[in-house]
């Protein structure tokens, strides 16, 4: 009896971390006040709500203009990328296991850089 209830336990909590997995993590990005002036020209397309929705050792990158990334998973919790917006390429990092989860976007050159907490 013992074991059939663990079994059911157990199921269930695998039940709810794949719908865990499977559910939107929305982030609203901002711009970092060091930002210099030739970074702003992707705050309006940054600075809004993206989501990042984990499936396995990949997550996807949603963002407000439609536009969609796959993240590959570096080290447990934790997805990056690397993409072009506007001919301006961004490195992105998304830290499920952080508490609060995080997503950050940087263009290294001139040092630019986005940052948000999970809503």
């Amino acid at each position: 009896m013992k074991s059939a209830i663990t079994a059911a336990v157990l199921v269930g909590m695998a039940a709810s971390f794949a719908q865990a997995q499977s559910a939107p993590i929305m982030f609203r990005m901002a711009a970092s006040d060091a930002n210099l002036a030739g970074c702003r020209s992707l705050d309006a397309e940054l600075s809004r709500v993206h989501s990042v929705t984990l499936q396995g050792d990949t997550a996807l990158l949603k963002l407000a203009g439609g536009n969609s990334e796959t993240l590959k998973q570096t080290s447990p919790g934790v997805y990056t990328t690397v993409f072009a917006l506007s001919g301006v390429r961004l490195d992105v990092v998304a830290n499920s296991a952080s508490s609060p989860r995080t997503l950050v976007v940087t263009e290294k050159n001139r040092g630019c850089r986005w940052d948000a907490t999970a809503k």
